[in-house]
């Protein structure tokens, strides 16, 4: 007999026991489809959120080093924290002097920003809340600033300093109220600001970073009210690496020049943090692969229950056909066409239940992506990928092989002379 013929009337006889036992299959197969559910519905929350948290901070530039103050790696690695707050914030002079410093082949993007809280008036509108980006002409190169309405800042703007700004979408639509707000003035912080361009809808951040609550003014303009030297100004100079070359060519270069500018001596300890967000990236990977491993076993204890409950059925499936395979085998039927017709069936019944299981955790992601949207105003995004589905469906087959590979060999082994005066 082919392979395909005999995987084929295999599975016909799998599902003619199914079909006769449906009581006992369909908890059988519930015992497999809990399991599946338990550990796929905790490995694909863990990427999502993993995914979703990685490409918020991916936003703000995988090809981009962040001079600042604080570091965001070494801490508890033994160096005085005292030491850190006697350091000096990264400045705008600064900036000035690592842009001719470093070759333009090595970075193509010198800037200077911090931020601050602010609050919004125009008329009798007004909004709380919102973040100030004090920026140089030079930040749209280093993160996307897409404007729909007006325009971005010109160099003569951002040198002199002018009072001029770019509004978030929700910023527009709560202060303007769907009117044209290019060339209106608003108030921030006792500040007069002129509109002069609309950033596009970006939605919600599960990091808080979206531009859509945002207002950008040149870092020259905000420097003239506010001190930005102090850690909740998180004043930085951004930098970003030339085409073909890497972060670690370009943070070397970086930290040489830093060194170059606060004269340090050779072997003097650095007063600065040259910071990216592979630091970050790598602490969450980190974080939700232990999160998953622990998982694993929650789930593994689940899928053990599903194991007994298709070996307990394999079992009783053996009993209820010895006559059948006495016969089988008085034809002349091997032990190993015994053995793998009973696997296969039991591979089979597994693969059902990993299959229904796989269905109930995107079922469930659904119900949870739309109550996350639509109740919760949340910018996560739950889903489950071809790996995480593959990984269910070979589990399922792990278990299929594992659970039915001893009744399977019990049914092999049966005596056909025995089998067939069986009752």
């Amino acid at each position: 007999m082919k392979w395909t013929s005999f995987i084929s009337e295999s599975i016909r006889m799998s599902w003619n026991a199914l079909r006769t036992n449906k009581l006992r299959s369909f908890l059988s197969i519930l015992g497999i489809s809990i399991g599946i559910y338990c550990i796929i519905a905790v490995y694909a929350l863990v990427h999502s959120i993993e995914k979703n948290l990685n490409d918020g901070f991916a936003g703000f530039g995988t090809d981009v080093l962040f001079v600042q103050k604080w570091p965001w790696d070494d801490f508890g690695n033994g160096y005085p924290w005292w030491k850190y707050l006697k350091r000096e914030h990264s400045t705008d002079l600064e900036a000035e002097q690592l842009r001719k410093i470093l070759p333009t082949s090595v970075a193509s993007v010198v800037s200077f920003q911090f931020s601050s809280g602010v609050k919004a008036k125009y008329k009798s509108n007004e909004i709380e809340g919102l973040r100030l980006n004090c920026v140089g002409y030079d930040y749209k190169e280093v993160q996307p600033v897409n404007v729909v309405e007006g325009r971005y800042f010109t160099p003569d703007e951002t040198k002199s300093g002018r009072n001029v700004c770019i509004i978030g979408a929700d910023v527009a639509e709560n202060l303007f109220e769907s009117k044209y707000p290019i060339g209106k003035i608003i108030r921030g912080d006792n500040r007069l600001i002129r509109v002069i361009g609309v950033m596009e809808k970006q939605g919600e951040s599960i990091i808080n970073a979206s531009t859509d609550n945002q207002i950008l003014i040149p870092y020259t303009f905000g420097k003239s009210f506010i001190n930005y030297k102090s850690d909740r100004h998180s004043p930085q100079i951004t930098i970003k690496s030339a085409e073909g070359i890497s972060l670690k060519t370009l943070s070397w270069e970086v930290e040489q020049g830093m060194r170059q500018i606060r004269r340090l001596r050779p072997g003097e300890d650095k007063d600065f943090a040259v910071n990216k967000m592979s630091m970050i990236t790598d602490v969450i990977s980190s974080l939700f692969g232990t999160v998953q491993t622990i998982g694993l076993f929650i789930g593994l204890f689940a899928v053990l229950v599903g194991c007994f409950g298709v070996a307990n059925i394999m079992f009783v499936s053996v009993k209820e056909r010895t006559q059948e395979i006495g016969i089988q085998k008085s034809l002349g039927a091997k032990r190993s066409f015994i053995l793998m017709q009973f696997l296969i069936e039991a591979i089979f019944l597994c693969i059902i239940g990993g299959m229904f299981g796989l269905f109930l955790v995107w079922l469930s992601f659904q119900g949870g992506n739309w109550f996350l949207h639509h109740k919760m105003d949340s910018a996560i995004n739950l889903f489950i990928s071809g790996s995480d589905i593959s990984f269910g469906l070979i589990m399922a087959i792990v278990v299929g092989i594992i659970s039915g590979y001893l009744p399977s060999f019990t049914a092999s082994r049966l005596n056909p002379i025995d089998a067939i005066r069986s009752k």
